[in-house]
């Protein structure tokens, strides 16, 4: 069961989400923290699955120190934003580390689908209409070789152009961004680029029909 910190956002939404997540039997609501600073201050210590934030909380703290602590929280807890971010500001989020961004006119089983997929280790980003698995936890022993960085990073090989728009979505060099695909291309034993589309669309990594960014 994995226990989620909510965080951010208007009273009346937060305790919505907090009914949802407790009804469910894969989540567990371990504390609501109104201001987004206090949870990240705090969550060294109490150590959550899960840190939900809600996306107004980062426009209201758009501060650096804001997004460094929120990058450090991303390296131990999974993060996941619920709110409505542009295009542009997914790709910011994704940088930072977060691994959901969640609409929040999801229904309640997608919504608690979603989060326990990310607490898994996966990516999800979803739409209004419905839930998109971007990067999922390993799903056969092939992907158990890869790192959630990995993971994510071939995710998104299978769905963006070239690796020049991908280490722009990620804020990290071309050369960076060859050097994991060279690493994936060794551990999962590929021969190509378009060889790695195929693996992340047949291990259920990618869904079809997966937004871009």
């Amino acid at each position: 069961m994995h226990r989620v910190l909510l965080t951010g956002g208007p009273a009346l939404p937060r305790e919505a989400c907090a009914r949802v997540i407790e009804d469910s039997v894969l989540l567990t609501v371990q504390a609501q923290i109104p201001a987004l600073t206090d949870a990240l201050a705090r969550l060294p210590a109490m150590k959550p699955d899960i840190l939900l934030v809600d996306a107004l909380a980062l426009a209201a703290s758009p501060q650096s120190t804001t997004l460094r602590s929120l990058r450090r929280a991303a390296g131990h807890t999974a993060v996941a934003v619920i709110g409505g971010p542009s295009a542009e500001e997914a790709g910011s989020l994704l940088r930072l580390g977060v691994t959901g961004i969640l609409d929040p006119h999801m229904e309640a089983a997608p919504f608690v689908m979603a989060l326990d997929l990310i607490g898994r280790g996966g990516v999800v980003i979803s739409s209004r209409s419905d839930v998109t698995r971007i990067c999922a936890a390993p799903t056969t022993p092939e992907l158990d070789r890869l790192s959630t960085r990995e993971r994510q990073i071939l995710a998104l090989v299978a769905t963006q152009p070239d690796n020049g728009t991908l280490a722009q979505l990620l804020g990290i060099s071309p050369l960076t961004v060859k050097s994991h695909v060279n690493r994936i291309l060794r551990k999962l034993g590929a021969s190509s680029r378009a060889h790695l589309v195929t693996i992340a669309y047949e291990s259920g990594l990618v869904s079809p029909g997966l937004p871009r960014y």
